[in-house]
C-alpha cells in the first residue's frame, strides 16, 4: 500500500460571504487520495464512482436573478423578472416604479397610481386625485368644484361684484341703487362751494350750507357712502401739499360726522399735487386743482 501526502479541504461559512475552502495537510493511502480527487476507485466488490468535488466558493442569490446577494441592490425581485447588472428591474420612465409593476412604463407617474399620471376627467386643470368634483369642471381654488355665485339682494349682480350686496341696485352703479337726481344736485353744490382758508384745512363758513344739505341727503339714504379725495396745486413742497390734501379731506369728514353722519360711512384719501384737474400754469387752473372730490355711492 502506498502512502501519499495530500491537501484536504473543509468548507467554512461566513455570514454574507457564502463558503470558502480551508486546506489542511494529511497522509492517506493512495486509494483514499484517488477517491477525494473525484476519480473512480476499484474495490474487491467492483467499481465505485465518487460524487463530484464540492466547489470551494459559493454565494447566495435569494431571488434567483443571477446576481449574488452581496451585489444585488434589489434582492427580492420576483423570480423571472429581467434585471440590471445590479439586480434591479428596469424603470424606463425613471418614475421610481419598476416596469414590471408600472401600468404606464413609458410615462412617469406616482406609485400610488401604479406608475401612471393622475387624470383630469373634467379638464378643469385639477387632477382627479385632489378634485372633489372630478366630473364637473370647477375652480382650482375650490378643490375643483364650481363656485356657487350668490346674489343676496336678487338684483342680478353677484355679491362678489356687488358694491351693495344687501340693497338691490343697477349694473351702472355697481349693484347699488341709482343715485337720484336730487342727490346728484346736492353733491354737485357741495363740491362747487367747498372752500378752505389759504394753506389750511379750515373750511370757510360759506361752504357750510351746501355741506349741511349733503348731510341731510345722506341721512335720508342711510345706505349711501361717501369717499373724499383731497388735491392741491403745485405751489409749495410736495410733502407739504400731500399732507394738506389729506387734512382737508379729513376736515370734510369731521364736519359731516358732527352733523350726525356715521363716520364709518365716509372714507378719505389725499393725493397732493399728483392728480391735477387743470393746468398749474394759470391762477384759474390752480384754483380748480385745489379741491376735495366727492364720490357718492351705495
Amino acid at each position: 500500500m502506498r502512502f501519499t501526502t495530500l491537501l484536504t479541504t473543509s468548507l467554512i461559512f461566513l455570514a454574507g460571504y457564502g463558503a470558502f475552502a480551508q486546506g489542511t495537510a494529511s497522509s492517506a493511502t493512495n486509494e483514499s487520495a484517488d477517491a477525494m480527487s473525484g476519480k473512480k476507485t476499484e474495490t474487491k466488490k467492483g467499481k465505485k464512482e465518487v460524487k463530484p468535488y464540492v466547489s470551494p466558493y459559493y454565494s447566495y442569490d435569494d431571488d434567483k436573478d443571477g446576481v449574488p446577494n452581496y451585489r444585488d441592490k434589489c434582492p427580492h425581485t420576483p423570480i423571472g423578472e429581467k434585471v440590471t447588472p445590479f439586480g434591479c428591474p428596469p424603470d424606463i420612465d425613471f418614475d421610481g416604479v419598476y416596469d414590471y409593476e408600472d401600468n404606464c412604463d413609458t410615462i412617469p407617474g406616482p406609485k400610488e397610481n401604479h406608475g401612471c399620471p393622475w387624470g383630469d376627467r373634467d379638464n378643469d386643470k385639477v387632477t382627479d386625485n385632489v378634485d372633489k368634483c372630478p366630473d364637473v369642471p370647477g375652480d382650482p381654488h375650490n378643490l375643483g368644484c364650481p363656485i356657487v355665485k350668490k346674489d343676496k339682494d336678487g338684483d342680478g349682480i353677484y355679491d362678489a361684484d356687488d358694491v351693495c350686496p344687501d340693497v338691490p341696485g343697477i349694473i351702472a352703479n355697481h349693484g347699488c341703487p341709482e343715485i337720484k337726481k336730487e342727490e346728484k344736485e346736492a353733491l354737485k353744490r357741495a363740491f362747487d362751494n367747498l372752500l378752505f382758508e389759504t394753506n389750511k384745512d379750515v373750511i370757510k363758513p360759506s361752504s357750510f350750507a351746501t355741506l349741511n344739505e349733503l348731510a341731510g341727503i345722506m341721512q335720508q339714504n342711510p345706505n349711501s357712502l361717501l369717499h373724499l379725495e383731497g388735491h392741491t396745486d403745485n405751489v409749495g413742497e410736495d410733502e407739504a401739499n400731500l399732507d394738506l390734501s389729506r387734512r382737508r379731506a379729513e376736515s370734510v369728514k369731521r364736519y359731516l360726522a358732527e352733523k350726525g353722519i356715521d363716520a364709518a360711512r365716509i372714507t378719505t384719501d389725499g393725493f397732493g399735487e399728483a392728480r391735477p384737474k387743470d393746468t398749474n400754469d394759470t391762477d384759474a387752473g390752480r384754483a380748480k386743482n385745489r379741491r376735495v372730490e366727492m364720490i357718492y355711492h351705495y
